[in-house]
């Protein structure tokens, strides 16, 4: 099973859209940072605490002799998004993010990086929702999402409308 560290906006995307269980449900053992967590607002961490008592998000606490070279290093990152980076590099893991920053760094770092539609996608394939509710979706995060490319979501709601 692959390990997947997720960030705050991935968990903050899938609980608007109410898609947060499917995440659980895909082949990979999900881990996070408690800044991610602390992060997220009483709403969003109440979505997440039942993944966390059944042990199917771990949450890490990393101190800060784990983490001081690394975090010196990295210029324009939040500290949450270090320790994320950090945590990934030490898990050997992917990176679940949509943070185009994190994305790069990731990339130029060969630690695999995927994103919110990669998600969905994994979601459609899986069976877990149809390509019509990926499309209510993608229609609802690009009003509540303003960050989302534009491009990537006509791409996306013209494949899964095609078939």
């Amino acid at each position: 099973m692959k390990i997947a560290i997720t960030d705050a906006n991935i968990f903050i995307d899938l609980i608007h859209i109410g898609l947060q269980d499917h995440l659980f449900e895909l082949d990979l053992e999900v881990h996070t940072t408690i800044e991610v967590c602390d992060g997220l607002n009483q709403t969003q961490n109440d979505a997440l605490n039942q993944f966390i008592a059944s042990g199917k998000l771990t949450c890490h606490i990393l101190n800060d002799l784990e983490i001081e070279e690394f975090v010196k290093n990295k210029r324009g990152l939040s500290e949450s998004d270090k320790l994320l980076l950090h945590l990934a590099i030490q898990l050997e893991a992917t990176i679940l993010t949509g943070d185009s920053l994190i994305r790069k760094i990731s990339e130029a770092s060969k630690i695999e990086v995927h994103g919110i539609f990669w998600l969905l996608d994994k979601f459609v394939e899986g069976k877990h929702i149809t390509r019509k509710q990926a499309c209510h979706c993608i229609t609802d995060l690009m009003g509540y999402n303003k960050r989302l490319p534009q491009s990537e979501c006509d791409k996306r709601l013209g494949e899964w409308i095609k078939k």
